[in-house]
């Protein structure tokens, strides 16, 4: 199984320069979360229908990568309380689930040759950074940009699509001129379609449970 939103939201958002943007800060990491619950229902792994989210596949399920254990469990625990996705969605604000995430996707990355393994230092700690090459980043940039225009999308495209645009990081992706045209094409193509519908109430859910969080952790740190 491969998390394919995941490992190019990893490759186009996770930069190095002055400092990482991925690993280190808390909302795009949250969004690497929900990618990867994004994948799991494209594989039909998991399931929403009616504002609910379920295991689809147990056997699917218990094979995930061993790097998905501790979201599997958090998914497990919190499916038997409650399977409303508002409340479900909540996973993706576990830092031990995001940094088992990034590892797991950014080591098979790495033997893949798309990034490479730096050691960042932040705050006296020492920290894995996965480096996109700078190829590696374009290639996804450049497919997902022909695939929109020659109404093409995959399932991963639309999430990724529709997380970026929840981050407002379209606009660093493409110039202005360009992100009209493909705008005006992704919804074109996805207006009817009940899957990316789906897709961007997750989106949407999620952001509102992310923002909410920063909340709390900005009211807890003044």
């Amino acid at each position: 199984m491969s998390l394919t939103t995941a490992k190019d939201y990893l490759l186009l958002t996770e930069r190095i320069d002055a400092k990482p943007v991925l690993r280190t800060r808390f909302t795009t990491q949250a969004y690497l979360v929900l990618a990867t619950v994004l994948d799991l229902i494209d594989q039909r792994v998991l399931a929403v229908a009616e504002g609910q989210l379920r295991i689809a596949d147990t056997v699917k399920f218990d094979a995930l990568p061993q790097y998905l254990n501790e979201l599997k469990v958090r998914l497990q625990t919190d499916l038997r309380q409650d399977t409303r996705v508002k409340t479900s969605l909540k996973v993706v604000t576990s830092w031990n689930i995001v940094n088992d995430i990034y590892d797991g996707i950014g080591a098979e990355l790495e033997a893949a040759n798309l990034v490479k393994r730096v050691i960042f230092q932040n705050n006296l700690k020492p920290h894995v950074i996965y480096e996109p090459q700078d190829a590696s980043r374009q290639q996804v940039r450049t497919d997902l940009a022909q695939r929109v225009t020659a109404g093409t999308l995959t399932p991963t495209d639309i999430n990724l699509w529709l997380i970026l645009r929840q981050q407002d990081a379209l606009k660093y992706l493409f110039a202005d001129s360009e992100l009209a045209a493909l705008t005006t094409a992704f919804d074109r193509q996805t207006r009817q379609s009940p899957a990316a519908a789906t897709a961007q109430s997750l989106v949407t859910t999620a952001g509102e449970i992310i923002q909410m969080k920063k909340f709390e952790m900005d009211g807890w740190l003044s």
